[in-house]
């Protein structure tokens, strides 16, 4: 960091927002807390908030909601929304309006930090280019001048590197041709304010952002690359609904994927298998080689995994050690076997630094009077079984008996 970033931590738990504020300053940024959506408000109105972490459930209003509000007063900054009850559809609506990502309760206190700092990046960022905009020279991106008789009057250097033939070509170049005729409007009028034309160059979409520059008696066009656009919103996205550290589904993604499954399991009958997995005294291993080691770990058991499992088939970290695959189309004795497998197979690998570890697994079927919660009880119940039973193992939950 640059310089000591404000973060505002909005959660109407005291406790929480307490925690989450001390680790934020050891961590080097400064803070400010609220606990209602009004207090945030006023919190963003004395200015300087980079990014604002904001619980989705307020007692006076909706967490988006109260990011609307703070990013019409300051529209650079950036938001992370927080909540234990969410969905998919939630997750999408945050980041449509404009959410840099979406953490579902319990987090990850690492995974929160990292997603943090690349807000607080992406915040500085944008205050960079708001800063360049009024330097077209330095702007990164293309920047087009135009002068009275709308012809090409100035190209900085990354139009010059984006489109070599423009300066030749002037009016006729397929970025500007299109546009003629809006461009001599606009310049005969001269109006104020911003107009957007998006415009096809080859196999890449443009957007041009147009303005009349009274001060200067000129016309400004800025040149947004919309694939480039494109790629960075697949990137929140997959920020999203991804665990950073192993590339699977976070938790958040994979219950929204339950969710469906269970609908199309009830609704045609088919079968369906969830399994849930632990590494075993995973603790001792971060505290004995450390976390980076434990990180690598945590990979290459879910390279281990993904490589014993069907494609059909969805893996997920759940959190800390804890992992989730589920099964579609799979009984119980199917699953089982796959349990085994993947637990032989971890009990076999050799791991660098560490040499061996153990897994325990649990494995359940769906049931047609299954909702959310009880599929998640009960695989957590058979987990628990095999951890109990002294770990190592597969324990598999009928109804109300486990049996190995």
């Amino acid at each position: 960091m640059n310089k000591s970033e404000k973060i505002l931590v909005v959660d109407d738990d005291m406790n929480l927002r307490k925690t989450l504020s001390d680790i934020l300053r050891v961590k080097g940024y400064e803070t400010a807390i609220a606990g209602t959506g009004a207090e945030a408000i006023t919190a963003t109105k004395q200015g300087d908030i980079s990014l604002a972490l904001i619980d989705l459930m307020l007692p006076d209003m909706s967490g988006l909601e109260v990011m609307k509000h703070i990013k019409e007063i300051s529209p650079l900054t950036e938001a992370i929304i927080l909540t234990g009850h969410a969905s998919m559809d939630t997750a999408i609506k945050a980041t449509g309006q404009g959410a840099f990502s979406y953490l579902l309760k319990p987090y990850n206190m690492d995974d929160l930090l990292r997603i943090i700092g690349h807000g607080v990046e992406r915040q500085q960022a944008k205050e960079e280019i708001l800063r360049l905009a009024s330097f077209p020279r330095l702007h990164p991106c293309p920047v087009i001048e135009l002068d009275s008789e709308v012809d090409i009057s100035y190209l900085n250097p990354a139009a010059e590197r984006v489109f070599p033939e423009l300066g030749a070509m002037g009016k006729l170049h397929p970025l500007l041709h299109s546009s003629v005729e809006l461009l001599k409007a606009l310049r005969q009028n001269k109006e104020q304010g911003e107009t957007i034309h998006e415009v096809e160059v080859g196999a890449a979409t443009y957007e041009l952002h147009i303005s009349y520059v009274q001060d200067v008696d000129l016309i400004r066009i800025y040149v947004a690359d919309i694939t480039q656009r494109k790629r960075d919103e697949e990137a929140i996205y997959l920020l999203a609904t991804t665990d950073s550290l192993t590339g699977i589904s976070n938790r958040r993604e994979f219950t929204s994927i339950m969710g469906r499954e269970m609908e199309q399991a009830k609704r045609y009958g088919t079968p369906m298998a969830l399994v849930m997995y632990d590494l075993d005294y995973f603790k001792r291993v971060n505290d004995t080689f450390g976390h980076d080691v434990g990180d690598y770990v945590l990979r290459a058991v879910t390279e281990l995994v993904k490589e014993n499992i069907r494609a059909t088939d969805i893996v997920a970290r759940w959190g800390g050690e804890e992992f989730m695959v589920l099964m579609p189309q799979s009984d119980i004795e199917s699953a089982r076997n796959t349990a085994e497998k993947l637990r032989l197979a971890i009990a076999g690998h050799h791991f660098d630094k560490v040499n061996k570890l153990t897994t325990s697994f649990g494995v359940i079927a769906f049931e047609p009077q299954d909702d959310l919660n009880s599929l998640l009880k009960r695989v957590d119940d058979a987990l628990y079984q095999a951890k109990k039973q002294g770990r190592n193992r597969v324990e598999v939950l009928r109804g109300e008996v486990a049996s190995c």
